[in-house]
């Protein structure tokens, strides 16, 4: 039996789509690229509407390229409306809240809590340490697909790093829906990066995934200043820079309060880089809204902002509001991105002439590819072919605009 995993949407997904590799490789091998799988998982993200059309053309197209297969459709697309999938043909559709569903069926005999890995050339890996919402923005529908709020067990999380990095991964990446609110048995999220680093000495870098701006304390800022392997990058998510937005968003905090998180950070360390989620389009975003984001975003000086047009989820409160004209959602979308490039361009262009260390991702042809700790594409020329997964210096000889990102370039 051979099995192919397919994954939509958050790192969260990515995890939960390893995680059940990691189940399925005990009883069944991993389909190459060029193999028939007798089993196929499709697992969904229901974010955006374009999600959700990626998804149901991914599941057509299984459906008459393997008609022998068995369909599974999972993740928050599924748990959002199991009918809608189910009419698309021949499958099986197990929401998020039956995960574990999928755990038995598969390897009734295993735990899915600690499992062994077989050792690839692995780089970065996620570990979830929490799951749910109950936050309720009026925008979003991750409470209604992922559930509420709760923690894993911290001896799990440190087991399952623990192996990962017996396993020679050097980067591990902490994620969730909110990890900012972790806290289990009295230990919360500054409490487990310190495990971390002293039970984990073998893992070079630890990276949070996202926090959001309501859930950050002076204690997770002050992780940044004594965590030494901590990267120095946060995904602090905006989603608007307007204080009428963001009330109307249901968000919990103003443009004031996230200008002072950013500055309260790089007051601890100087070098951090911020990246963000931003929403264009909303309902009651006005021009003058709009140019409030702007601003925001020349202020933190983001070297990468994503974004999104307003998605009007069902189920959720703005899903009946009046919508923007698509035409201004798509100029503001332009705006924003050509703006967010010139900001991330004119910040990262200091670096030239540093020296940056890189975790390889790739090499080939004498040119290797890789991250900062800050979160930072570097393309390099190499005198000679080195590792993926290895840790390299580059000095940085100038950078690179293009179409949603910049890229810096250097020799090592």
């Amino acid at each position: 039996m051979k099995f192919r995993i397919y994954t939509f949407g958050c790192k969260t997904n990515q995890y939960d789509s390893e995680y059940l590799r990691r189940v399925l490789v005990n009883s069944m091998e991993e389909a190459s690229d060029r193999e028939a799988p007798d089993v196929i998982i499709v697992n969904t993200c229901s974010v955006t509407h374009i999600a959700e059309r990626k998804a149901r053309t991914l599941i057509r197209h299984l459906l008459r390229t393997y008609p022998k297969a068995r369909i599974i459709v999972t993740g928050c697309y599924a748990e959002r409306d199991p009918k809608g999938i189910e009419n698309l043909g021949a499958l099986t559709v197990v929401g998020n809240r039956d995960k574990e569903r999928l755990y038995k069926l598969f390897s009734p005999n295993s735990s899915p809590k600690v499992l062994p890995v077989e050792k690839e050339k692995r780089i970065r890996a996620f570990v979830k340490i929490q799951d749910g919402c109950d936050d309720f923005c009026s925008y979003c529908i991750v409470p209604y697909v992922r559930g509420p709020v709760r923690s894993r067990n911290t001896r799990e999380i440190l087991d399952e790093i623990k192996a990962l990095a017996d396993l020679g991964y050097p980067e591990i990446v902490l994620t969730g829906i909110h990890i900012g609110r972790f806290e289990d048995d009295r230990i919360r999220l500054p409490d487990l990066v310190r495990l971390i680093h002293r039970e984990t000495p073998s893992i070079k870098r630890i990276r949070l995934s996202s926090l959001e701006p309501q859930e950050v304390d002076r204690g997770i800022i002050e992780l940044f200043r004594e965590i030494p392997n901590l990267c120095p990058h946060i995904h602090l998510v905006a989603q608007s820079g307007s204080n009428k937005v963001l009330r109307d968003m249901k968000r919990r905090y103003t443009r004031e309060e996230y200008l002072s998180l950013v500055e309260e950070f790089r007051s601890v360390r100087d070098d951090i880089e911020f990246t963000t989620d931003i929403i264009v389009g909303f309902p009651s975003e006005e021009e003058r809204d709009f140019e409030d984001t702007i601003s925001l975003v020349k202020e933190v000086e983001f070297i990468k902002v994503h974004i999104f047009p307003f998605s009007p989820r069902p189920g959720t409160e703005a899903f009946n509001l009046r919508q923007i004209d698509k035409r201004i959602v798509r100029e503001r979308e332009t705006r924003l991105r050509d703006v967010s490039l010139d900001v991330a361009f004119n910040r990262l262009r200091r670096l030239v002439g540093e020296n940056l260390e890189i975790l390889v991702e790739r090499c080939s042809n004498n040119v290797a590819t890789g991250l900062t700790t800050t979160y930072i594409r570097v393309n390099c020329t190499v005198s000679c072919l080195v590792s993926v997964g290895s840790l390299i210096d580059v000095h940085i000889e100038g950078l690179e605009k293009r179409k949603d990102s910049i890229v810096l370039k250097g020799t090592s």
